[in-house]
């Protein structure tokens, strides 16, 4: 009867000390788990180097802007030529300040060579040759 007690108590306190294992395994890997979820999706942006907007170039963003000042007759004038089809185009002008600003970004993964042209004054075209780099993600980056 002193061995059943005996036998009964180890293998009692072997099921206790593994019982107590596995369960310090599965909460320390749960909270690995959702560590690595929040940290990999949290900061995925920043991983990657990835900011929202930028007029520096060689910084991958999700649009690239580019100013520059002059007025025409009507206010204002510009277009653009480009290789590539991947990049949107937008530009706002401020009429007390006579500035142009170009938004560029993203719309599908490749590279564009293009040719901004705005006006400076109503006879003078000034031409701003640009190449981008768009990654699959749709950020852009202006590498000349």
């Amino acid at each position: 009867m002193t061995k059943t007690i005996s036998r009964s108590i180890i293998a009692t306190l072997i099921a206790i000390v593994i019982a107590t294992s596995s369960l310090g395994i599965i909460m320390a890997t749960n909270a690995n788990a959702a560590g690595y979820d929040g940290t990999a999706q949290g900061n995925a942006a920043l991983k990657a180097g990835v900011v929202e907007k930028t007029k520096d170039m060689n910084v991958l963003a999700k649009a690239y802007y580019f100013k520059a000042v002059g007025k025409a007759k009507q206010g204002y004038d510009w277009t653009y030529k480009a290789t590539n089809n991947n990049i949107k185009v937008k530009c706002k002008y401020d009429f007390d300040t006579h500035k142009y600003t170009f938004k560029f970004t993203g719309t599908a993964k490749g590279s564009t060579k293009l040719t901004l042209q705005y006006k400076s004054n109503e006879k003078t075209w000034v031409k701003v040759p640009m190449t981008f780099k768009v990654d699959s993600h749709n950020n852009i980056k202006r590498v000349a």
